[in-house]
């Protein structure tokens, strides 16, 4: 028996007679017959009875009747549900960020889903790259944005390059750093704070920074929480290596400034999306990657 079928016997039921249930389902009264007869034979039951009052169920027919309008309310129901997933009205999805792509994004990105689909359902979690990557393997998570030198080349990942972020080094006030005599090498001496970097963004740091082989950088404090390592700037005389971004509210109050030593200022920060290559995307997901996309190419709106 299929849907048809069924949406036949529920219309007979309630018309009361063939010819009233055929015009509401858009059959001849033949073919509607035929209908609930192939039905009655699927069923091994007489379902229908004609009388001089119409058509009437049979206490088999009324079992089936039951039965068939729970199926055709569920069966619209997923109907629906399907169509507001392909709308992004409901759904839910699932990704992760790195501490300072969420620091720049995460915010923006999540009122934007929820002020345009109230009823999507939302995880996102906050990790270091390696673990998020784990969790992206393990079809926890429906995709990731980490630091674009985490990911190694591999067939079984795609991955979407981000816009470059500019970055530097934020002191606080008052910071001896922040004299017009700074150098690098006075950089180079200073204790650093920052989430933990990759090898080759450690690398690029190095170069920036024009440290001599063998020289090892002050990484004083390092964590994957990015807002306490600007507690700890704001309040210590630690540098923050950091998107500016990422510190757009600390740069307005002025609770923060950036260094402008030359060979710090033209520091980057790449993220990029990296999804597996052979999962399809819901199409809530497809939304959220849309929305980071738009948030990653937002101007900054401040000065500094």
């Amino acid at each position: 028996m299929n849907l048809k079928q069924l949406e036949h016997l529920i219309a007979v039921a309630e018309e009361g007679s063939l010819a009233a249930a055929a015009r509401r389902v858009h059959l001849s009264q033949p073919a509607l017959t035929r209908s609930i007869q192939a039905l009655e034979q699927q069923a091994g039951v007489a379902l229908c009875e004609r009388g001089a009052r119409g058509v009437t169920l049979t206490p088999a027919g009324q079992m089936v009747l039951e039965r068939a309008r729970r199926i055709t309310f569920e069966t619209g129901g997923l109907r629906r549900d399907l169509l507001l997933i392909q709308q992004h009205e409901i759904g839910r999805v699932q990704f992760g960020l790195g501490p300072l792509a969420a620091a720049i994004l995460l915010g923006d990105v999540l009122s934007t889903l929820q002020r345009n689909w109230p009823r999507l359902q939302v995880r996102a979690a906050v990790d270091s790259g390696r673990t998020l990557l784990n969790e992206l393997y393990a079809e926890q998570l429906d995709f990731v944005v980490v630091e674009q030198r985490i990911v190694a080349l591999a067939t079984d990942l795609e991955v979407l390059p981000l816009a470059a972020e500019p970055a530097g080094c934020f002191v606080r006030p008052g910071h001896a750093l922040l004299k017009p005599d700074a150098t690098v090498a006075s950089l180079r001496r200073a204790a650093l704070a920052s989430v933990p970097f990759p090898k080759a963004a450690d690398e690029n740091l190095r170069k920036a920074l024009r440290c001599r082989p063998g020289e090892s950088l002050q990484f004083q404090v390092e964590s994957n929480d990015f807002h306490a390592l600007v507690r700890v700037a704001t309040s210590t005389d630690v540098v923050l290596l950091a998107p500016v971004r990422a510190l757009a509210q600390e740069l307005r109050a002025g609770a923060l400034v950036q260094l402008k030593i030359p060979e710090v200022l033209g520091l980057t920060a790449r993220f990029e999306i990296v999804r597996l290559a052979q999962r399809s995307l819901s199409p809530a997901a497809q939304r959220a990657i849309a929305t980071i996309e738009a948030a990653s190419l937002e101007p900054s709106n401040f000065s500094y």
